[in-house]
């Protein structure tokens, strides 16, 4: 508990530091509570069940007894039936030559394996070209790369697999530093074109609607 209240005065510093106001999921709880709101769902934007749900989950069932009635909703990926939905959402936008290299965050428990369920997936549904890989997890970099070479693929975009286009998409995968993605691919010295689309999956119009599916349940 202390490690997570950390992190969400960390974050909160760097905001108001940008001039943005942003409450962590238990402030904005304890808001509610104080303007007499009694029935709330609460609708995550995470991708898996990884650490941030877990979060979540205990930052809800603190404030639990105080409300007549308080629900999660889930993640994106919650099963199988909703990655095979993003599968197919992914399907439609196949492209035409090259590969995408999809970029989840990651997490360092068993949900990472989430990743290489949708990489297993796009393949099984004849999407040879799309593959996955995780910045704090498995499938890592490596083991993308290597799909990659084993396939002799030349033209490569890199897409986050996340809700927005944050820091990770920015920095770790787009970014110049030697250890982004982008600057690793360009290393090398396989691949003919590497370029990155910055652009989360919150802005796909059916991924709006899977989340908004399991706010309704």
């Amino acid at each position: 508990d202390l490690l997570r209240w950390i992190i969400y005065y960390e974050k909160s510093v760097r905001l108001k530091a940008r001039g943005i106001e942003k409450p962590s999921p238990l402030e904005a709880l304890l808001k509610l509570l104080g303007d007499g709101y009694t029935h709330v769902i609460v609708q995550s934007t995470n991708i898996i069940e990884g650490v941030e749900m877990e979060s979540l989950r205990r930052d809800v069932a603190s404030v639990a007894p105080f409300f007549k009635e308080i629900r999660v909703g889930n993640p994106l990926l919650y099963s199988v039936e909703d990655a095979e939905a993003v599968v197919d959402i992914l399907g439609n936008s196949k492209p035409e030559k090259g590969s995408v290299v999809l970029v989840g965050h990651g997490t360092y428990t068993p949900s990472t394996a989430t990743y290489a369920m949708i990489d297993y997936m796009l393949k099984a549904k004849g999407l040879k070209n799309f593959h996955v890989g995780t910045i704090e997890g498995y499938p890592t970099f490596d083991t993308m790369l290597q799909q990659l070479k084993d396939n002799k693929t030349k033209q490569v975009t890199l897409v986050p697999f996340m809700f927005v286009a944050g820091d990770h998409a920015n920095n770790d995968m787009a970014g110049s530093d030697d250890d982004s993605w982008l600057s690793m691919f360009n290393a090398s010295d396989a691949f003919e074109s590497v370029d990155c689309q910055i652009a989360g999956l919150g802005e796909i119009e059916d991924v709006q609607k899977l989340y908004v599916a399991h706010t309704k349940a």
